[in-house]
């Protein structure tokens, strides 16, 4: 049986295709679907006539209002790139990672890292020289050497500082620091003013003439107007000793003599005068005293080589004081390594000092010796003499050369004396090597 179908029934689908979609009341539906105009593709231009053009045209610069309105355009960002530790940016320099700081900025920076590393590395190894120098083996003397120049580590020191200072790493300005402060610790006292302004019953004047007349000569005449009580003149040779040079000292000073190429002038009576021996001469150049004289030095071999002159003063108190006039060989470089002539000379002076048990001596002149050098602390620590300049003096007292000084060779050394003053006299006449030096000394 079949249902029977109203046709008026909206519920029911037509035939008819007026029909087939629902049409609003107020619209009129066009005579033919064909003819009714169809959505327009955005991706085909419009073409003339298109009903949708104008509608388009009205409605992108609505719809991209809305759009902009609804999702705001991000800013643009800038990606901070992380800090490398030294390690990563040694590997990115290496692989060149992408992401990483450029070349010349990675090259910038690594040659800083090595720059700071040489820094610290100069540091601590002065600050180890400064501390273990001693210990250090003195092979051709070349320990001896060294140390002759430690006060002039300073220069140095104070350009890693500097530097250090540039380029501002931990590890290069704790290195400098610390050299730097070993070196004042050790040095810096030396610059300090010490002595005293208590009266002198000693005066004493020295310095090597290098067997010149016109500075033996000049040295007569300085020797005078320092009123000194002492005068003692190194390398004062036969001929020089014998013309006018000395004459105004000879005139100045009723007790005077002059042996071996030393003299030796003072207002006291001079006693028990003897040559010293300190070793031999072996014919090698390095044995330099710069002299001609046969009573100094020989060449041939087994010659004793005169390196001091003792005496015995008698001064006011009437206790007896013996002195030493010394001129121990040039530290040079020879075929055996460096000082080796001088170094055998002062042990065999060092060797005879031990013998003399006087309670009151000075050693006068020309050690060749550094007082930073090894050798030095054989008479200060082993015979227990005290440098006048070190007790007494002002700075570093350096003595030669003379045109600029940059070590101190000359010298009084004193036991049973204490020493008041020490001080070095400007150059006196052209050409001299050493500056003269006076102490004052109280007994």
């Amino acid at each position: 049986m079949n249902p029977t179908v109203d046709p008026a029934d909206p519920a029911v689908p037509s035939s008819d295709p007026a029909r087939s979609f629902p049409i609003p009341a107020n619209s009129t539906p066009p005579a033919d679907p064909a003819l009714a105009p169809q959505p327009r593709n955005p991706m085909i231009p419009a073409q003339p006539g298109d009903p949708f053009a104008a509608t388009a045209a009205r409605a992108e610069p609505v719809a991209a209002v809305l759009h902009s309105a609804a999702i705001p355009a991000a800013a643009p960002t800038v990606e901070k790139l992380p800090e490398l530790t030294e390690a990563e940016a040694d590997a990115a320099e290496a692989a060149d990672e992408p992401g990483r700081p450029g070349r010349r900025r990675r090259r910038g920076s690594s040659m800083r890292r090595q720059t700071s590393t040489a820094i610290a590395v100069l540091g601590w190894l002065g600050v180890s020289f400064l501390v273990l120098h001693r210990y250090l083996p003195d092979v051709g003397g070349l320990g001896s050497l060294l140390e002759t120049w430690l006060p002039w580590l300073a220069l140095p020191i104070l350009v890693l500082l500097a530097a250090a200072g540039i380029v501002h790493t931990r590890r290069a300005l704790i290195a400098t620091l610390a050299a730097a402060l070993v070196w004042t610790a050790l040095y810096g006292p030396s610059l300090l003013p010490r002595g005293s302004s208590a009266p002198a019953k000693l005066h004493i004047f020295s310095e090597d003439v290098n067997g010149i007349t016109a500075e033996a000569k000049a040295s007569s005449t300085a020797a005078l107007a320092e009123n000194a009580d002492v005068v003692a003149l190194e390398d004062l040779y036969a001929g020089v000793a014998q013309s006018s040079a000395v004459s105004a000292l000879n005139a100045g000073y009723k007790y005077h003599v002059t042996e071996y190429g030393f003299g030796l002038w003072s207002r006291y009576p001079i006693s028990a005068v003897s040559p010293v021996s300190v070793g031999t001469t072996d014919g090698d150049s390095s044995v330099s005293l710069g002299v001609q004289s046969a009573k100094m030095a020989a060449a041939a071999t087994g010659t004793p080589l005169i390196g001091a002159l003792k005496a015995t003063l008698t001064v006011p108190d009437g206790k007896p004081l013996t002195v030493f006039l010394v001129h121990l060989p040039q530290p040079v470089l020879g075929n055996s390594g460096f000082a080796k002539a001088r170094d055998a000379a002062f042990t065999g002076f060092v060797t005879m000092l031990k013998a003399d048990t006087s309670p009151r001596l000075a050693v006068i002149g020309v050690l060749n010796v550094a007082a930073t050098d090894r050798q030095f602390s054989q008479l200060t620590k082993g015979l227990g003499l005290r440098s006048a300049q070190q007790a007494a003096g002002s700075g570093f007292g350096f003595t030669w050369p003379a045109e600029f000084p940059i070590v101190r060779l000359d010298d009084v050394l004193t036991r049973g004396l204490q020493p008041l003053r020490s001080s070095v006299l400007p150059s006196i006449a052209g050409g001299q090597a050493h500056l003269p030096i006076e102490v004052d000394l109280n007994y």
